[in-house]
Parts: structure tokens; sequence; C-alpha cells
């Protein structure tokens, strides 16, 4: 499944999850057909990171991918099968709005 950008700032096709503001857990999906396919960085955070795991985090999810949500802006990411669910993980300085890209 080939993602491509387009004037959406999304891989075309996926859904956009509601903004994450804070710093805290978030579930995306936890669909067993889940794919992570990315982020849009909606407003920039300051020391801000964003974890993405397949499952829930601290109770055997593994981690799939970490990006920096210091810069605003759309956040590439090959597909990513996450069958036991996308869960995200905020934390960092200050908090900015990160969306997730994803397909179900």
């Amino acid at each position: 499944m080939p993602i491509q950008n387009n004037p959406l700032k999304r891989p075309i096709g996926a859904q956009l999850s509601s903004p994450i503001t804070t710093n805290a857990t978030t579930t995306i999906n936890v669909g067993s057909a889940a794919i992570f396919a990315g982020a849009v960085v909606n407003t920039a955070g300051s020391a801000w990171n964003v974890e993405i795991y397949n499952g829930v985090p601290g109770s055997g999810g593994v981690l799939m991918a970490t990006f920096p949500a210091d810069t605003q802006g759309l956040v590439p990411s090959p597909p990513l099968n996450c069958p036991q669910g996308i869960y995200a993980v905020t934390a960092g300085t200050t908090a900015g709005s990160v969306s997730i890209a994803y397909f179900n």
C-alpha cells in the first residue's frame, strides 16, 4: 500500500485521529487490521516526542516508531502493521498538537 502525500496533508485514504494536545498515552485504533501511516504535527511542541506502539505501552506493546514533534507538518512513515492496535505516547517539555494517520 503506497503512501502518497496530498493537499490534505495526510496519506491518501488514511484517517486522522483527533488532535493529541497533552503528554499522555492515547489509544488511536484497536482493530486487528490497524496500520500506522504517519502523522501530522498541527502545532509544534517544545522538546516534544511521539512514540507509536503496536499494543498497550508498558503492557507488552512493541515500539514501532518515534519522532520529534517540534516542527509542523507531515511526518511520513511506511505502512506499519499494528495488529494489537495503535497507541501513541506523547511526552516532553511543552505539548503541541499532533494527529496520527492510520488505516483500519
